[in-house]
């Protein structure tokens, strides 16, 4: 995203706002704020996917960098859904474009494009449910009473049967399980908790592939539940940026701070340590709107095309693969 908002601003007269998945919903706010502006200087967003949610854009041209895209797990090319989702940000009724473009950066994945836009959309026909705490803690006792064992019959094992067992009726299904799985085996070992006070911590906005963000949920448990006062760990004192790793840093402490902030409303110990963790949250949002304001300064080598032609050769040759074992 940076390097081809560099390249833009460097070869053309034109300012670029940035979007992406990590920013804090401020940032974001207020990099929409500045793209929206008719008389900003800023014409041009480069985004992520992210762009498709949650934000009123005013955009006449969407143009795809690419149709690839790493969900995780591996690389796919998008969908006609995600096309659809991000290329419907251009031409909004009642903005200033209510007639939209799109195109893509490389001739080749034109004809993908074009597939895409002229495949309807299915309707969704299904709608995920989660149980609630009192779901959770009941099914948990009516377990230990069915158990031979007289053992406690941990978190995890609690949802693994819930979601073997349960029958759900009309177009629903069971949703987070996964993340949730992870969290409570987190939480196995955790005393003084109960069922539905870990099931409710499942709920946290905590990010099960972060070992910084996993650390903040379980020192403070261990902290909160050993009687003691959670607090704030140095490392989430924000610095300024001075390279695109430490405006990565920035993003990750403000994560931290909103989930030290969502134990402190579920399990409330410390009105001051509340207060400075608010004040650390705008203090690190106003360093990444600076960060992003003087992006042009921070070191970057980094070639974007480069990186889209060897996603699309590794997308191909999986696609062999899996052509070879069918």
């Amino acid at each position: 995203i940076f390097a081809i908002k560099r390249e833009i601003e460097h070869n053309t007269p034109f300012k670029c706002c940035v979007i992406y998945g990590s920013l804090p919903p401020n940032v974001r706010a207020e990099q929409a704020r500045r793209f929206n502006e008719p008389d900003s200087e800023y014409k041009i967003l480069v985004a992520s996917d992210a762009i498709g949610m949650g934000l009123n854009l005013s955009i006449k041209r969407i143009i795809f960098n690419t149709m690839f895209k790493h969900n995780g797990d591996r690389i796919i090319q998008l969908d006609h859904s995600a096309v659809k989702q991000i290329a419907g940000r251009a031409g909004r009724r009642n903005s200033p474009y209510p007639h939209g473009e799109v195109t893509c950066r490389d001739p080749d994945d034109m004809a993908h494009l074009k597939k895409c836009m002229g495949t309807e959309i299915r309707p969704l026909r299904k709608a995920g449910v989660i149980p609630t705490p009192s779901h959770i803690a009941v099914f948990n006792q009516h377990l230990q009473e069915y158990d031979s064992s007289g053992k406690e019959i941990d978190l995890h094992t609690t949802l693994r049967k819930f979601s073997d067992m349960a029958t759900l009726k009309g177009d629903f299904f069971l949703c987070r399980e996964q993340s949730m799985e992870i969290v409570s085996r987190w939480l196995k070992d955790v005393k003084n908790m109960s069922t539905a006070e870990k099931f409710a911590l499942c709920m946290s906005p905590v990010n099960e592939s972060c070992t910084r963000s996993k650390n903040v949920l379980m020192k403070y448990i261990e902290t909160y539940t050993s009687g003691k006062v959670p607090g704030l760990h140095y490392s989430m004192q924000p610095k300024t940026a001075k390279t695109f790793d430490h405006l990565a840093d920035l993003c990750s402490i403000h994560h931290q701070l909103e989930l030290f902030l969502w134990l402190q409303n579920k399990l409330p110990s410390n009105a001051v340590e509340v207060m400075r963790a608010e004040a650390l949250k705008e203090r690190t949002i106003q360093m990444i709107n600076s960060g992003l304001f003087k992006a042009e300064k921070l070191t970057l080598s980094y070639d974007y095309i480069s990186k889209d032609v060897r996603i699309k050769k590794e997308w191909a040759s999986e696609r062999r693969g899996e052509e070879d074992e069918i």
